[in-house]
């Protein structure tokens, strides 16, 4: 249960690791857009008294905007403010098992639910108001039934391994990694998914870097790098995240941004037991 359990807090944490992309800046040190070709004129030779008529060429079509290297980070970091509400649905294949979560989160003050589904483990939920977690495992808890962990008073050393969710679901803290660990960023192509248009980057990480950054060990075997493609609107919000690694392979999209969401803690008589 310790693997299905990392994945699941993993799978919290992704939409907030990459967090909100905003509005790219032009690459400063020879990228972005083309400068619009200058305004000319033609006119016949003058036969008559009647006055010339100046006829403007169209203008050139400037070149999309498009994040590099350098406006990644910046962008991530100004755009995160935007997104205090959002819902994330993802499917992440292990082997021949697919789980299925579907997210929602408040960003301030904290708060997300989280519903898994897990065909050797059956249906799991997660609420977390604050610093508190609220599990609901039905062949262990019950149907309906919650256990209630305090994330940040615990000395239980079981308990305060659930306390990266506090960490993960603060945007600035994740850049830490992200920060130290960006190696490229690749714009692939504009694709319409959904009915709506969506540029895709390539995001590679050097994964060592990343976990230090964000004082988390480096397990043994997981790969130098990982990438992630992300899928961006005109809004430059994120739509639509994939990645794979170590036979888990992840597809996360994310929507209903800044839409009213209700989340809050189980009532009294539906927790079993506090730790």
């Amino acid at each position: 249960m310790k693997f299905r359990t990392r994945a699941m807090a993993a799978a919290i944490a992704l939409p907030m690791i990459l967090g909100v992309a905003a509005c790219g800046e032009t690459d400063k040190a020879g990228g972005g857009a083309t400068q619009s070709a200058p305004t000319q004129t033609t006119s016949a030779p003058v036969t008559s008294s009647t006055p010339e008529v100046s006829t403007p060429l169209p203008p050139t079509a400037e070149a999309p905007l498009r994040l590099t290297n350098a406006s990644f980070m910046p962008a991530l970091k100004a755009g995160t403010g935007k997104a205090k509400s959002f819902k994330a649905t993802a499917v992440m294949t292990v082997g021949s098992q697919k789980i299925t979560m579907t997210t929602s989160q408040i960003t301030s003050p904290l708060a997300m639910k989280l519903d898994m589904v897990d065909p050797a483990a059956g249906t799991m939920q997660m609420i977390l108001v604050k610093s508190n977690l609220y599990l609901s495992i039905p062949k262990q808890t019950g149907a309906g039934k919650y256990i209630k962990l305090d994330l940040k008073n615990s000395k239980d050393p079981q308990i305060k391994s659930f306390g990266s969710l506090l960490d993960s679901a603060d945007p600035m803290k994740s850049y830490q990694g992200w920060e130290k660990g960006l190696r490229s960023v690749k714009f692939v192509k504009s694709e319409t998914i959904g009915g709506q248009k969506l540029d895709r980057y390539d995001v590679t990480v050097d994964t060592a870097a990343s976990l230090k950054a964000a004082g988390q060990p480096v397990p043994k075997g997981v790969p130098k790098t990982l990438v992630y493609s992300v899928w961006m609107g005109s809004d430059k919000l994120i739509y639509r995240l994939t990645f794979s690694m170590a036979g888990v392979e992840m597809l996360m999209t994310m929507s209903d941004y800044n839409k009213p969401i209700s989340i809050t803690a189980p009532p009294a008589n539906k927790i079993i037991a506090k730790r």
